[in-house]
């Protein structure tokens, strides 16, 4: 079972690289990195009022073009629209960059900017490299009215692309992310990803006989979600009624440390929102502990992937910084797991859900939809 998984996880290191790999093979090294970073102080330069990062970022000569409400062209000079960011002025915009394609010194970006219970707007940009840098020479928009419902979850993922220091290819478990993400979006949820660096994450695990994970795989648009995940700092806990960690390998590391995803996760957790995790994504949730120390999940029933399940000699394994039931036992859960694989062995412990192997992930998602409905 586990040189299965192993199996699959190396065919999603080789979809995370064919699926970036546009950019990176015709850019000159560094060239995309660069590009992110012009896009970053635009993003970051409109949101928090800093009129510097935005002559950064943009040639001075730039212009703006969108079509109005009234259907006619608006066009702004760069300058006019710099003079328009008031130094310190912040402005609640979540920007992410959703794809960069480079070719040689001439480059196109799209951004995505959303203003919560506002609107969701679509940059598309132009870039040129002169002068040993990128400069943005145009921009154009677009936009749409920001989702009505919510009701959010938030993905918890990891940016980890090997088991610790080795060289054993790690990632993201593909179906529990999409099997998930199917049902909640049907029920009318909003979903967000994010991960501790923010970003691409790796995914594996790919099984495309299924065909929900097949049709998602040539999404382009759920795949931009994944190669463009939140940053921790940019997600606000009081907008999610959930959150969801999704494992796979990948999943043991970066995520249970992280304090800014703790922070995230115990938000929610203080404003009645929902706890879930599948498989090793119950990693994320051990050092969840409220403010008198205490593990939030104390006396809780938790289950996740159980050593019985682990190769424990292999040398993927001694790589783990912990074992996931031993851990939610030290910190005061009940952890609790069926001695079957793939039976769909899911918890539901007041408002912590939490499943045993990817067979539960569908499960995990319908109880989370239930205890939302609850809060109504």
């Amino acid at each position: 079972m586990r040189q299965h998984f192993f199996l699959r996880a190396l065919l999603g290191a080789c979809l995370l690289f064919c699926l970036s790999g546009r950019a990176t093979a015709i850019a000159a090294p560094g060239d995309t990195e660069q590009i992110r970073e012009t896009l970053t102080d635009y993003m970051e330069g409109t949101a928090n009022g800093e009129p510097e990062r935005l002559r950064r970022a943009f040639h001075p000569d730039f212009n703006l073009y969108a079509v109005t409400e009234a259907g006619t062209l608006l066009v702004r000079s760069g300058g006019k629209y710099i003079a328009d960011i008031k130094p310190g002025n912040k402005v609640n915009r979540i920007g992410r960059i959703l794809s960069i394609d480079v070719e040689n010194n001439a480059a196109s970006a799209k951004v995505e900017i959303a203003m919560p219970n506002f609107r969701i707007y679509t940059d598309y940009f132009m870039l040129l490299k002169y002068e040993g840098g990128w400069k943005i020479v145009h921009k154009s928009y677009t936009w749409k009215e920001a989702p009505k419902s919510k009701d959010k979850v938030l993905f918890i993922t990891s940016n980890q692309h090997t088991y610790g220091n080795t060289k054993l290819n790690a990632s993201n478990h593909f179906e529990e992310i999409v099997i998930a993400y199917d049902i909640f979006r049907k029920s009318g949820l909003v979903v967000d990803f994010v991960s501790p660096n923010g970003g691409a994450i790796p995914v594996g695990y790919v099984d495309t006989s299924n065909q929900t994970q097949k049709d998602y795989l040539y999404d382009a648009g759920f795949m931009n979600l994944l190669k463009n995940t939140f940053k921790p700092a940019q997600v606000d806990p009081n907008d999610y009624k959930a959150i969801y960690y999704s494992g796979g390998g990948a999943a043991m590391f970066g995520v249970a440390e992280n304090a800014d995803i703790q922070r995230i996760a115990l938000k929610i957790h203080d404003n009645g929102g929902v706890i879930s995790a599948v498989c090793h994504g119950t990693a994320g949730i051990v050092n969840l502990k409220n403010s008198a120390g205490a593990s939030i999940f104390s006396n809780r029933k938790i289950t996740g992937f159980p050593d019985i399940f682990e190769n424990t000699a292999a040398d993927y394994y001694k790589t783990f910084p912990f074992s996931i039931g031993k851990e939610i036992a030290r910190q005061g859960g009940n952890f609790v797991h069926s001695k079957r694989f793939g039976d769909n062995f899911h918890v539901v412990d007041g408002n912590f859900i939490t499943g045993q192997d990817p067979s539960s992930t569908a499960s995990v998602a319908r109880k989370v939809i239930e205890t939302i409905q609850k809060m109504h």
